[in-house]
């Protein structure tokens, strides 16, 4: 059996773990059930075989720093592409051909904000329709920003897809929704609480750690639409990192999700983390390499509480049993976290940054690990491992007897109830805070969608006008030829 997987991976100088756990998940799965002949979808082909030991091809390409017009027309290609079988330069074509099933691995890639990843998985969609090859979709968050052809782009994939896993509640409502045929919608978990430490990741954590118990932080390397600036979000982020270490005395290793293993080509939250351990102004804050995902979720396993404004560290947790606070930075992240620990029942531990000032007690709850969290978390967490597992069964079992999949598993996990009272607050506090970080964030999407428009309709103003001059230009110019030729034959007849 072929399988061809499509994830946002092997970025020459970035490493994003989330995105890559995703896929190494689904990767592991395959294997797990006996397809080894897989071929990976990248960013970078070489980076993903070196990384991954997998032949790879790269992707019929997209920027987010095209115009919209640019990349509708790259869409748009797709179709002369097959048409005219032009595709000697691009083998995703043939890999998908050739593949008894398309997988589009996990993420919350399917949104206008992010709009020029979905044309990717349209892309492979209509190739994949094309040659009849059969699409799974799974691990996905959709929205919550979704213009109206982006919407359309969402009902394709549906129509098409022989099924569409949705990772959290609110993607599932939405599926459900705009689906042609609902029952193709599973509400499943994210493929990445699947993803396990080896034992070179555990060796990695254990020096990374040391001997001292901590909480394992990653931050993202943007302040989101809660903070004004960066360096307000630096401050803030620093200022909770140095109370872990007073008041809970832990320490704080800042984990970066995304950036280089280059030391030299450094990035994204590598350069944050340098910023906010500055802040913190204790040694016992300190910041570690950039981590393989495998290793993420060993350091995650062996710490007090993961603590975060990244959302994968609210997948790897549960799975290990370990509790996670999330600080949600965006009314995107607090869908999906909120869908991630409210899944196993932790929702209760995602406080918005407009309500940071909770985090220290949440925190607090969540190292000391009372018996009833410690109950709640243990009941989750191999609940959780064995319904995700089971959405693989079912997906493979359709691939390979080419049949819908029958997937009929619940996953019903009640809600744990803090004994702090800063639990109480913070679900006061979150209605409001959410509603206006999404009118924040609509008014910022609705502003940049304003300058692009303007933007193209100056482009447009200025090629008419360019136009228009030649065309005068060109009459002008026909006119004084004509005059001459006038005056040549009056003169004739002077003569």
């Amino acid at each position: 059996m072929k399988a061809v997987v499509i994830g946002d991976i092997a970025w020459p100088d970035l490493y994003h773990l989330g995105d890559e756990a995703m896929t190494e998940a689904a990767i592991d799965m395959l294997r797990a059930r006996g397809v080894d002949d897989i071929t990976l979808v990248a960013g970078n082909p070489g980076v993903a075989e070196d990384f991954y030991g997998l032949p790879a091809v790269r992707r019929v390409r997209f920027r987010g720093d095209w115009s919209r017009g640019r990349n509708e027309w790259r869409l748009a290609d797709v179709a002369r592409v097959l048409a005219e079988e032009d595709w000697g330069d691009h083998p995703i074509y043939p890999a998908i051909r050739d593949a008894d099933a398309v997988i589009i691995a996990g993420g919350g890639n399917m949104n206008s904000r992010d709009y020029h990843l979905l044309f990717e998985r349209v892309a492979a969609k209509r190739i994949a329709e094309h040659f009849g090859t059969p699409l799974y979709i799974t691990s996905q968050t959709v929205g919550p920003m979704l213009d109206e052809p982006d919407r359309d782009l969402i009902v394709e994939l549906l129509d098409y897809a022989t099924a569409f896993g949705a990772r959290e509640g609110t993607t599932y409502e939405v599926l459900k929704s705009l689906a042609p045929d609902p029952s193709k919608v599973f509400r499943t978990l994210d493929d990445a609480i699947l993803l396990e430490a080896d034992d070179a990741a555990r060796a990695a954590a254990r020096e990374l750690a040391g001997d001292r118990p901590y909480v394992a932080a990653s931050f993202t390397w943007h302040a989101g639409a809660a903070w004004p600036t960066i360096e307000d979000y630096h401050a803030a982020v620093a200022d909770v990192c140095r109370r872990v270490v007073d008041e809970l005395d832990l320490d704080v290793l800042l984990v970066p999700h995304a950036g280089s293993f280059d030391p030299a080509t450094a990035n994204r939250d590598q350069e944050s983390n340098d910023a906010i351990a500055v802040l913190a102004a204790t040694e016992r804050v300190r910041v570690t390499r950039m981590v393989t995902a495998r290793e993420d979720v060993a350091l995650i396993a062996g710490s007090a509480a993961s603590l975060s404004t990244r959302y994968h560290p609210t997948v790897f947790a549960p799975a290990s049993q370990t509790p996670a606070v999330a600080i949600s930075p965006s009314y995107y992240s607090s869908i999906r976290m909120g869908g991630s620990l409210g899944n196993v029942g932790q929702g209760c531990f995602v406080v918005p940054a407009a309500s940071i000032d909770l985090v220290l007690p949440a925190l607090r709850e969540a190292t000391q690990r009372g018996d009833d969290l410690i109950s709640a978390l243990a009941k989750a967490g191999t609940a959780a491992t064995s319904f995700q597992a089971a959405w693989w069964d079912a997906l493979m079992e359709s691939v390979s007897s080419h049949t819908p999949v029958e997937f009929g598993a619940t996953f019903d996990i009640a809600p744990f109830a803090p004994t702090g009272a800063w639990s109480a607050t913070n679900e006061d506090r979150k209605p409001l805070t959410d509603r206006y970080v999404q009118a924040q964030e609509d008014l910022t999407h609705i502003s940049e969608r304003v300058e692009l428009l303007t933007a193209q309709l100056e482009a447009a103003r200025a090629a008419r006008s360019k136009a228009e001059a030649r065309e005068r230009k060109s009459s002008e110019t026909l006119a004084r030829y004509r005059n001459r030729k006038v005056i040549r034959f009056l003169d004739r007849l002077g003569r």
